[in-house]
C-alpha cells in the first residue's frame, strides 16, 4: 500500500463515522508530513473460523427446533385439554306431528364435558319400512344453531319433515341427533 492507499483508507474511516473531521485532518497531515509511514501491507478483515459458525449455526438450529417441538406439543396438549370429554346430551322434552308429514321436536341440549362451547345440533326421524321396504331417512333438520358453553343448557325446536308422511306415528326412539 502506498500513501495514496492509506489516503484513501483514512476516507473511508471518517466516512464510517469513525474518525471525526479534526482527527482525519490531522492524520492526513501526518501521512503526507511523513510518507515512509504509509502502510505497506493492506488491512485484513479478520474473518472468524469456518468450523465456529458452523457451531454456532447449529445450536441456534437446534434452539430453534426445540422451541418449535415444545410449541408443537403445548398446542397438542392444550387442544386435546379442551376437547377431551366434551359432549352433548340431548333430551327430548316435546314431541307432537303438526300435521302428517311435519313433526314438531322440541328439546334441551346439555354440554356435560370438555372445555369447549358445543352444540350445533342437528335431528333426524328414520322410521322403519313398511312391508320390507327400507327405512325411510329424513334430511338432517337444526335443532340448534348457536354453540352450547360448557355446563349450560340450550333449547332448541325443529320441525322435521316426514319423506313418506306418517308423522303422526314418529316416536322419541326415531330421532336422531347428530351435533358438533
Amino acid at each position: 500500500m502506498g500513501v495514496a492507499d492509506e489516503l484513501a483508507r483514512l476516507i473511508a474511516h471518517r466516512d464510517a463515522g469513525e474518525l471525526t473531521d479534526d482527527e482525519f485532518q490531522a492524520a492526513k497531515a501526518d501521512l503526507l508530513a511523513h510518507p515512509e509511514r504509509a502502510r505497506v501491507e493492506p488491512e485484513v478483515a479478520v474473518v472468524e473460523p469456518v468450523s465456529l459458525r458452523r457451531r454456532r449455526n447449529r445450536r441456534r438450529a437446534l434452539v430453534a427446533a426445540t422451541l418449535i417441538v415444545a410449541a408443537l406439543v403445548g398446542w397438542v396438549v392444550v387442544s386435546e385439554a379442551m376437547i377431551t370429554g366434551a359432549r352433548l346430551e340431548v333430551r327430548v322434552t316435546s314431541l307432537s306431528a303438526v300435521n302428517a308429514d311435519v313433526v314438531k321436536v322440541q328439546a334441551r341440549v346439555t354440554n356435560v364435558g370438555g372445555r369447549t362451547s358445543l352444540g350445533i345440533c342437528q335431528v333426524t326421524v328414520s322410521l322403519p319400512g313398511s312391508g320390507g321396504s327400507s327405512p325411510v331417512e329424513t334430511p338432517p333438520e337444526p335443532l340448534t344453531t348457536a354453540p352450547v358453553p360448557p355446563g349450560a343448557t340450550a333449547s332448541g325446536t325443529a320441525e322435521v319433515v316426514v319423506v313418506a308422511g306418517g308423522a303422526r306415528r314418529v316416536t322419541s326412539r326415531d330421532l336422531s341427533f347428530s351435533c358438533q
